[in-house]
């Protein structure tokens, strides 16, 4: 069963940067980043309103924004702070690079999540393994950015 969760999540991995190249596309042709960050992200809450809908899933409400810590509204922040920092890059880095440190930046911080057991993840240490990995990557992204 992990195989399957594992391969959705590559595959969706795999959108990455097929959306990067789409909002960036979109922002050559928008007034500024922000227009097509704007775009983005309010054609995703449409169709995450559409899902819900659609599956019987509770609808958003405002009650959510009383009972959940504020913190863990901050995630929609994450996500539009993420489409804009990808959109704006993608041109300047193209797709190898910008997925390359996209790539480090979340294996830095979920190794900290890991390690120290945060937002909800289980605890688990930075053994010697998961540590060569990093330094492989970041092997990877300085080869990366040598070779431009």
């Amino acid at each position: 069963m992990i195989w399957l969760h594992a391969l959705w999540v590559f595959l969706a991995g795999m959108l990455q940067p097929v959306q990067s190249g789409m909002n960036a596309e979109l922002s050559r042709h928008a007034a500024a980043p922000l227009t097509a960050a704007t775009w983005n992200m309010l054609l995703g809450f449409v169709v995450v309103a559409l899902i819900c809908i659609f599956s019987g899933a509770p609808v958003p409400g405002v009650n959510l924004l009383r009972v959940a810590p504020m913190w863990s509204l901050w995630g929609g922040l994450c996500g539009a702070v993420i489409v804009f920092t990808m959109l704006f890059n993608a041109p300047v880095l193209g797709a190898v690079l910008l997925l390359s440190c996209f790539l480090l930046g979340q294996l830095t911080s979920s190794s900290i999540l890991d390690q120290f057991g945060l937002l909800g993840f289980p605890q688990r240490s930075i053994v010697d393994q998961r540590l060569v990995g990093l330094v492989l990557v970041v092997a990877g992204v300085v080869l990366l950015l040598r070779a431009r």
